[in-house]
Parts: C-alpha cells; sequence; structure tokens
C-alpha cells in the first residue's frame, strides 16, 4: 500500500469517516421509513378487514 504523509492520511481519515457518518444515516433514514410504512400496511389491513366485516354483515 502506498505510504502517504501524515497530513493526508489524516485527511483521508476524516473523509472517509465522514463518507461512512453519511451512509449510516441514509440507512438508519430507510429503516425508519419502512418502519413507518409497515405500520401504516398495518392500520391499513386492520381497516380494510373491518370494512370487509361491515359489508359482509348487511
Amino acid at each position: 500500500m502506498l505510504k502517504l504523509p501524515p497530513l493526508a492520511t489524516a485527511v483521508y481519515k476524516a473523509w472517509l469517516r465522514s463518507r461512512l457518518e453519511r451512509h449510516t444515516q441514509a440507512l438508519e433514514a430507510i429503516a425508519a421509513q419502512r418502519e413507518n410504512d409497515f405500520l401504516a400496511e398495518r392500520l391499513l389491513h386492520k381497516e380494510m378487514v373491518m370494512l370487509r366485516s361491515k359489508l359482509h354483515s348487511l
């Protein structure tokens, strides 16, 4: 591997940490959205079951 000067190594490490942090935040946002989608799907399914039940009871 290429040996970089200490300043270049420090800058490169900071850049890598910054990218890692941005990717981590993006993954957390995706996970939160999935959780929201799952909850919304459950609520919609519950509503559909209730509506079908009311429709069949008529």
